[in-house]
């Protein structure tokens, strides 16, 4: 060997052994977290050993624990090149590359850290990160589990692994996993995050949001946490508008999270807001089917009824044989008049998935507008399914399919509002009439109205579970069986039988009044969406009849609305009747010998006007044409109740005017 290549041998091995030196100071400062210290002693290392493996990967970690994984993982990946034998360096690879999403390669690297080392588990912790992000679940869960049979007491991979099985769809076995990873290291955001959507999948809603709301008080930028706490809120309460607002404020290009936000603000009835957000959705994600058909949805009730038939077009170009959106297509079609393009639609729904409830029961109501009772009734079996009424009860006993009862005993029970509850009542004549047996559940303040008008039935408010009756039947299940064609069979007028004491004590309470007609009135709804909203009127529209001269009007609008009303009498200079002592929703059998005494009820949609028409007293019912008139002119549930319909173009107050010369016309002994 020449002496200058001696020289340089014994210069490498001074430079080797000072950055070996430097290393060896600066690994006690790293330890207890002098970084910076430590940072400028391993460049000091490097400088003298430019490829010195421990100073690089070192260096490496000082720049993962700063957040800066790009150096990091540049740094570490030289050390793993300069000496591939050190399992922690392929290990620490992992973990930098991991933090820069560069899974794959934090794959490669994880596993050569396991090849040189078992059991590690930190690498196979790593690795399992690295699966996971790639959407490789199961064999995640797989590494999770060698890292804790390795080390049993760790938090991290426990926490890890419950969250994935959670993914997997087993909350159950995630669960307990969890509990116990955040009772080793509390500060585990992502297992705390994972505890409350596994709670939420489990039913436990409370405690799920409680878990979520502490992951986002230790890390406000969780999005996950943000967009799971926004969906829970709004399943439970109707209104999650600031929780989607804080998501889309950490991700507010997510086209799905704008879609979800519309959902809740169109469910909160939120119409304008609603369709801002189905549109920013759009626009994120030009191609986002559920976005357009939903935008679609809103145009509708917005009333432009032609864009929402473009955007449900669209949003079917965008997904042929989307469900949805065919169902919406439809109801958008209907609204143009066009009928059998909504029936084909509805149809089309159906093919593409037979388990579209909405579309069927869409269609229920289309056919049965239609007057096709047998197929309607048949479609309108799966209402409770559709999303639109509320669920059905729970039974332990079969639902009547109509076949002979051979001494079983039937239970026919009231579904859905006050309203529905009357019309479909009106039915049980005919059905107590074949079954006498019967036990029939209604409302509980409908239960004296009903023992009274069917004398020898058991009649009771709804029970938690039957131990009497051998089958059931909702009401709303009563016409189709025994309205199966048209004409159908009218049910008795005034089937339904106030109180005669109470009715008598009333028509004193009227006779007061002196001569002229005493006109009972219900002009809108408690519930108020923009669907329903053209159905309903505000009372001052009612001026026209009700300052016609003999006329005593009647209040029979049971959420009181006593300011409008006032402000109506102060401005027209009459007097609208109610009394304090009559509560409306919660006396029924009171109101009902109130109604039983008024000669005429004009009243929009409303339970008000179905009540008075099962009592035998004359109705007019202004509004469209519904699905309830069967196809009919009138509404042959009520045979006292009269129709009275806006001309094409004119809102309700069209009808109140028909109403108003009607009557003007009429005197007691005419209707």
């Amino acid at each position: 060997m020449n002496r200058k290549l001696r020289n340089s041998a014994t210069a490498v091995g001074s430079s080797a052994a000072t950055a070996a030196a430097l290393v060896g100071q600066a690994v006690p400062l790293h330890q207890s977290g002098k970084l910076a210290d430590a940072e400028t002693l391993y460049r000091q290392a490097l400088a003298a050993h430019p490829r010195q493996p421990d100073a690089l990967h070192l260096l490496g970690m000082v720049a993962c624990q700063t957040g800066r994984f790009t150096e990091a993982a540049d740094l570490i990946g030289q050390a793993v090149a300069a000496k591939r034998d050190v399992p922690d360096y392929h290990a620490n690879l992992a973990y930098a590359l991991q933090a820069l999403g560069r899974s794959a390669e934090a794959e490669r690297a994880a596993r050569n850290a396991l090849r040189l080392r078992r059991p590690f588990p930190e690498a196979a912790n790593t690795l399992g990160n690295a699966l996971n992000a790639q959407g490789k679940a199961t064999e995640a869960a797989d590494a999770y589990r060698a890292a804790l049979r390795a080390r049993p007491d760790y938090a991290e991979a426990e926490g890890n692994l419950g969250a994935v099985l959670r993914s997997l769809g087993h909350s159950a076995e995630a669960e307990p996993l969890l509990r116990h990873a955040l009772a080793g290291n509390p500060n585990l955001t992502e297992a705390r995050a994972a505890l409350g959507l596994t709670l939420l999948d489990l039913g436990q809603a409370d405690e799920g949001e409680m878990a979520l709301r502490a992951a986002l008080v230790r890390r406000p930028d969780h999005a996950a946490a943000a967009l799971a706490l926004a969906g829970s809120l709004q399943r439970r309460y109707g209104d999650a508008e600031p929780a989607y607002r804080r998501y889309l404020t950490l991700e507010p290009a997510d086209a799905e999270g704008w879609n979800a936000f519309g959902l809740a603000l169109q469910g909160a009835d939120r119409i304008e807001r609603a369709a801002e957000a189905f549109a920013r959705s759009l626009r994120i994600d030009p191609k986002m089917a559920e976005a357009a058909t939903n935008l679609g949805t809103i145009r509708r009730l917005q009333g432009r009824t032609v864009d929402s038939v473009e955007l449900q077009r669209h949003a079917l170009d965008l997904r042929p044989g989307y469900a949805a959106a065919h169902t919406n297509l439809a109801l958008a079609l209907q609204d143009l008049g066009d009928e059998a393009g909504a029936e084909r639609e509805f149809t089309r729904a159906l093919d593409a998935d037979p388990a579209q409830a909405l579309a069927r029961f869409n269609r229920a109501i289309l056919r049965l507008r239609q007057g096709r009772l047998a197929e309607g009734w048949e479609d309108y079996a799966v209402r409770f399914d559709s999303g639109r009424l509320r669920p059905k009860r729970p039974f332990g006993i079969p639902e009547w399919e109509g076949n002979g009862l051979a001494g079983r005993r039937l239970l026919l029970w009231a579904e859905q509002g006050l309203g529905d509850e009357l019309m479909f009542g009106s039915l049980l004549p005919q059905a107590l009439a074949g079954f006498p047996n019967a036990i029939v559940e209604c409302d509980a303040r409908l239960v004296p109205l009903f023992r009274r008008s069917f004398p020898g039935t058991m009649v009771r408010a709804p029970t938690r579970q039957s131990t009497d009756a051998d089958c059931h039947l909702p009401f709303g299940s009563l016409p189709r069986l025994l309205w199966k064609t048209a004409p159908v069979t009218l049910p008795p007028t005034g089937w339904l039988k106030p109180d005669p004491d109470l009715a008598a004590a009333w028509r004193s309470r009227l006779d007061a009044f002196g001569p002229g007609l005493k006109v009972g009135i219900a002009w809108t709804s408690r519930r108020i969406t923009a669907e329903r909203r053209r159905s309903y009127t505000a009372l001052e529209e009612w001026a026209p009849l009700l300052t016609l001269p003999g006329l005593h009007a009647v209040s029979l609008q049971y959420d009181g609305r006593q300011e409008e009303i006032a402000s109506v009498e102060g401005r027209l200079g009459l007097r609208i009747h109610r009394w304090h002592d009559l509560d409306q929703i919660a006396d029924l059998d009171g109101t009902a010998a109130l109604m039983a005494n008024l000669d005429l009820v004009v009243t929009v949609a409303s339970s008000s006007g179905e009540m008075a028409a099962a009592l035998g007293t004359p109705v007019w019912r202004l509004g469209r044409r519904d699905w309830t008139q069967l196809g009919t002119a009138a509404r042959p549930w009520f045979p006292s109740m009269r129709c009275i319909h806006p001309d094409e173009g004119d809102g309700i107050n069209g009808a109140i005017i028909k109403a108003s010369q009607l009557l003007a016309r009429f005197s007691i002994g005419d209707m």
